[in-house]
């Protein structure tokens, strides 16, 4: 039996539906299948820079349960089929460039949400009744490998910074780990994606070895096996949105 997972990117149990980006469609396909994951896919948004145009984390945030906000382009393009999902709206970004291009780029960890108050879409955000810790980093959910309720990834230190002082573990990583097309270097957060309560799943192979050791001795002192969904490099897809799970 599925359900909603309840709280944003930290299911309870196996995850069957995940929000992605359809330009990765193809590259993640083999993966997908052999972890019994149906593709919520998203078409390519062209109110972004297009070389972040398959970024879910631009264009969807779960709020947990069955609430999932969406930019209003993808308002009529029936993407949750036959789940009940309760799919709200906000405006499209005025500008591809960024920070007009991060409303829904906020990040939910456990109880705790972290983000950026001028960029986040006030009205998603205002729905959130949770503790929120404030950054400067608009691509805040990009920057942010959520590993469970009290622990994340990232490369931007004063994301670890804030997250620690507000009881967060947080490991910090090299900001050169993943790649992504047209930029120097992409996200930690925009790959990686939970698959299961234990299973924290990579997009590519983690190339760095002294960094890879470290993620892996963090994910393993909490319980956690790193799954490596191909065999590329990390590469940045703008994360996927775990959204149900197979009920325990």
């Amino acid at each position: 039996m599925l359900r909603f997972i309840e709280k944003p990117h930290l299911p309870q149990g196996a995850v069957r539906h995940i929000i992605i980006g359809e330009k990765y469609q193809k590259c993640l396909e083999k993966s997908l299948i052999e972890h019994n994951l149906t593709p919520i896919l998203l078409k390519n948004n062209d109110f972004v820079d297009e070389r972040l145009s398959g970024h879910c984390d631009l264009m969807a945030a779960h709020l947990g349960g069955k609430t999932v906000v969406t930019s209003e382009f993808l308002n009529d393009s029936h993407i949750f089929g036959n789940l009940c999902v309760e799919q709200l709206t906000i405006q499209n970004p005025t500008d591809k460039l960024y920070p007009m291009d991060a409303g829904l780029n906020f990040c939910i960890v456990g109880d705790k949400l972290i983000y950026n108050p001028k960029t986040a879409c006030e009205s998603a955000v205002s729905l959130l009744k949770c503790e929120k810790i404030p950054c400067k980093q608009g691509y805040t959910k990009c920057s942010i490998c959520v590993v469970d309720e009290n622990s994340i990834i990232t490369a931007d230190s004063k994301i670890a910074q804030s997250a620690a002082a507000h009881g967060i573990d947080a490991l910090l990583v090299d900001k050169r780990l993943s790649a992504l097309d047209g930029f120097d270097y992409g996200f930690i957060g925009g790959a990686s994606f939970k698959i299961g309560k234990n299973k924290l799943a990579f997009t590519g192979n983690i190339n760095n070895v002294t960094e890879r050791e470290r993620i892996e001795s963090f994910l393993n002192k909490r319980g956690i096996e790193a799954v490596y969904l191909t065999s590329n490099g990390l590469f940045d897809i703008g994360s996927a949105i775990p959204l149900t799970e197979e009920a325990n």
